[in-house]
């Protein structure tokens, strides 16, 4: 694909065999991460980046989902989050949302579909 605003991330083959991926970004000008998942078989991504304490959901252990595998959880102080619409579902955030990144999926490839997103290789 040769159009700059899609940014190739990694087939959904590949996200789909392991439990989230992270990726380098700048957003908005502003270093920090994705993190990408397939849930209930759809792709997601989201900034990485808990509003709670400003963290990567996965500062503390090398996951992002609860123990259920129904939340996306931070590990630094167990907010949790729904994984389709980042709406955060803890008292002290409840309702403040994640932000998420548009992908696109073309010939089994997803994309960044960000205009303001700059993947870092």
């Amino acid at each position: 694909m040769t159009n700059d605003k899609y940014k190739a991330v990694c087939s959904f083959d590949e996200l789909q065999n392991v439990s989230y991926l992270a990726r380098n970004i700048h957003y908005k000008k502003q270093p920090t991460s994705a993190i990408l998942f397939v849930f209930d078989g759809v792709a997601y991504a989201y900034v990485n980046h808990c509003m709670h304490m400003h963290r990567p959901l996965n500062c503390e252990q090398d996951a992002i989902f609860d123990e259920t595998g129904k939340y996306l959880r931070c590990s630094m102080h167990g907010f949790i989050f729904d994984p389709i619409t980042g709406e955060c579902q803890s008292p002290v955030c409840l309702g403040q949302r994640l932000q998420s990144l548009r992908l696109e999926e073309l010939d089994g490839t997803l994309y960044f579909a960000e205009k303001h997103l700059v993947l870092v290789e």
